[in-house]
């Protein structure tokens, strides 16, 4: 089972207390505290609503092993090169991936080897990007049965708020806005953002 968590957090938000208070066509001498976590509510929405990296932050994934990675269930027949790829791939999710930072093995011990990057190939032109085995290496034997494999990297659209595209910095004002009009009132679909904020997110 694989494993995903936020090692080191952006140190910004798409958008600023200052834009959406613009936005709300509020004072722009209010309180900024509220702002900030309405903002912070909706980035992470976002993020959740799209599986997306939106600033630059620092990813871990863990996973059980290889043989399993990116396999799933399917009717009729594929070839021996595709099955062999998906074993020699691990998948790397909340795109986009700038780069990869390292892959640490653990062996039944629990002792941990640094894997040589001259070993695998980093793929970040597809999504999700590709952590895969160069011709000849293979990964190493006897790992534990958990949390085998760990690998480091960074994703995100850039290090600045106007580094995410506009279109979703638009729907994380659009969102933010619907959660301060709505203040604890709820209407429509649960299961659903408003509309407009699924325009926007769609292309996403």
């Amino acid at each position: 089972m694989a494993g995903l968590q936020t090692t080191v957090e952006p140190t910004i938000e798409p958008i600023s207390a200052t834009q959406l208070k613009e936005h709300l066509r509020l004072d722009p001498d209010s309180d900024d505290s509220e702002m900030d976590a309405y903002i912070k509510a909706s980035r992470e929405f976002v993020e959740n609503y799209t599986n997306r990296s939106l600033i630059n932050r620092t990813l871990k994934i863990s996973i059980d092993g290889v043989t399993d990675v990116d396999v799933p269930l399917w009717e009729g027949m594929r070839v021996g090169p595709d099955i062999s790829l998906r074993k020699r791939s691990i998948g790397l999710p909340r795109p986009p991936v700038v780069s990869v930072t390292s892959v640490t093995t653990f062996d039944d011990d629990d002792n941990s080897t640094l894997f040589a990057a001259s070993k695998y190939y980093v793929d970040i032109a597809r999504e999700p990007a590709q952590v895969i085995l160069r011709n000849g290496e293979t990964w190493p034997s006897a790992l534990r049965v958990g949390n085998a494999i760990e690998i480091i990297y960074v994703a995100g659209y850039g290090t600045t708020a106007t580094s995410v595209p506009e279109s979703i910095r638009l729907a994380i004002k659009q969102y933010a806005t619907y959660l301060f009009e709505a203040r604890g009132e709820y209407e429509g679909n649960p299961q659903q953002p408003p509309q407009t904020v699924r325009m926007l997110l769609q292309p996403f």
